[in-house]
C-alpha cells in the first residue's frame, strides 16, 4: 500500500482506538490474524484485549502523539500518555500520582492493514517520576 495508508492506520488506533476506546475500529485497521505480541489470544481478538485492558487499567487516560513515521509496509507511532495511577500494575501498588509513560508501537502491514505489533515502553521511568518504588530484579520465590 503507501506510506500515507501506513501513517493512517497508526494515528486512527492510537487517537481512536486507544484514547478513546472505539474498538469497532480496529476491524478497519486489522487484518483478521494480526499478531499482537504483548497477548497469547490470536487474531484481532488479541488487540481488542490488549487495548480492554489497557484502558480498564488506565480509566482517564490521556494521550499524546508525538511523531509518527511511516513507510510502505511498516509504521512507528510514539506517544505518550497519562493517567492517574489507580490500579496495581507491574507490582507498584496504587499511588494516586499521574502516571506518564512514553511509548513505541511498531506495525507491520500488509495490504493497508496491521498484521504485526509490538511495543516499547518507558513505564519503569513513568513510575520512577512519580516517586513510585519499582523491583528491577523482584526477589525469586
Amino acid at each position: 500500500m503507501t506510506q500515507q495508508r501506513s501513517e493512517e492506520v497508526m494515528r486512527r488506533y492510537l487517537t481512536e482506538v486507544v484514547a478513546q476506546g472505539k474498538l469497532e475500529v480496529i476491524d478497519e485497521l486489522a487484518a483478521d490474524d494480526m499478531v499482537d505480541h504483548t497477548q497469547s489470544i490470536p487474531g484481532k481478538a488479541g488487540l481488542v484485549a490488549h487495548v480492554t485492558s489497557f484502558r480498564e487499567r488506565n480509566k482517564d487516560v490521556e494521550l499524546t502523539v508525538e511523531r509518527v513515521i511511516a513507510s510502505d509496509d511498516e509504521v512507528v507511532g510514539i506517544w505518550t500518555w497519562r493517567a492517574t495511577h489507580s490500579t496495581d500494575m507491574y507490582a507498584v501498588p496504587p499511588t494516586g500520582g499521574t502516571l506518564e509513560v512514553r511509548v513505541a508501537s511498531i506495525f507491520r502491514l500488509r495490504d493497508g492493514m496491521l498484521v504485526d505489533y509490538e511495543v516499547i515502553s518507558d513505564a519503569l521511568t513513568g513510575f520512577r517520576r512519580m516517586g513510585a518504588t519499582v523491583a528491577i530484579d523482584p526477589p525469586g520465590p
